[in-house]
């Protein structure tokens, strides 16, 4: 019975040392434990930290791009604005676009009412071209109507001038119908009042009347005398029975050489196949009175109208 009171004796102690072998390493192995786990904890730690800079880095570089195109946008922007003005009104608001239309409507109105009065402007001087039209001139077709018009002054009814008759050239009435105005071309009819009556090419409503004497500057005599002053003129119809006056007025030898008098309702509603001149008096000159040039004025009539 001893040997195995024995036995038991020395198993006890071999099954102590085996539990304090395993307490030992289980001791010894739990720096290692936590160790493994310190570095797994570090590795899933780096590598969340990794993934967290890529992702940052991929924003950052989002991020870098879309300020890089911002940046292109601005520059494309100044580019349009300054070196391609016609694009300008892509990008203008609404309110800026019509009020930019509404500034070149402006504009058109403008140029065309410029159109329109410089249309006026031509249209008025043709009328005044055609108006100031001379209908008393001979080679025109213009004549006198001597017998109802004054007779002419000559020499001979100067006492002086009967001495040399041969000296003694008269002067036709009909000189008043043509240009030439050189001083002594005109044409004399005795005393200070006379009248002359110029049949005209063709009907015409009549619009004014010209008037021309010499000045004192070119008269031989040095003076302007023998210039008609008051006048009246006078619508005469074809038959010579009926006339119309149409003006008076005075030519006044203080102002110019060529003097033109507008006449009422002009141009007179009715057209006239002749006009007459009365001369009521002159500047002093008491033997007769001169009259350099004639000029009738108006429009011809339609063939329609009546005289």
């Amino acid at each position: 019975m001893r040997p195995s009171t024995q036995g038991s004796a020395a198993q006890g102690p071999a099954k102590g040392r085996d539990k304090a072998t395993e307490i030992a390493r289980m001791v010894f192995s739990l720096p290692c434990l936590l160790a493994v786990a310190l570095v797994s904890l570090w590795r899933h730690l780096l590598s969340m930290c990794l993934l967290a800079a890529r992702k940052m880095s991929l924003q950052k570089k989002a991020f870098l791009q879309v300020v890089f195109l911002l940046l292109l946008l601005a520059l494309a922007a100044v580019y349009c604005g300054t070196s391609l003005p016609g694009l300008k009104p892509l990008w203008k608001s609404p309110h800026l676009m019509a009020q930019q239309d509404q500034e070149e409507v402006a504009k058109l109105r403008a140029e065309i009412s410029s159109l329109k009065q410089e249309v006026e402007e031509m249209k008025q001087t043709l009328e005044v071209y055609v108006e100031m039209s001379d209908w008393a001139l001979q080679s025109s077709g213009a004549s006198i109507d001597l017998q109802r018009t004054s007779e002419t002054y000559t020499c001979k009814q100067h006492w002086f001038w009967q001495f040399v008759e041969p000296f003694c050239t008269p002067r036709s009435p009909d000189r008043i119908l043509q240009p030439d105005v050189s001083p002594g071309n005109c044409w004399p009819f005795p005393g200070h009042q006379g009248q002359v009556v110029i049949r005209l090419p063709a009907r015409v409503h009549l619009t004014a009347v010209t008037v021309q004497h010499i000045s004192k500057e070119v008269s031989p005599s040095g003076t302007v005398i023998s210039a008609p002053r008051d006048i009246a003129v006078f619508g005469v119809d074809a038959g010579g029975e009926e006339e119309t006056l149409l003006e008076t007025f005075m030519y006044d030898v203080a102002k110019g050489a060529v003097q033109r008098f507008r006449l009422k309702n002009a141009p007179h509603p009715r057209a006239f196949s002749y006009i007459k001149l009365v001369v009521k008096s002159n500047w002093g000159n008491p033997e007769y009175t001169c009259i350099y040039r004639v000029e009738v004025h108006g429009k011809m009539a339609k063939p329609d109208s009546l005289n």
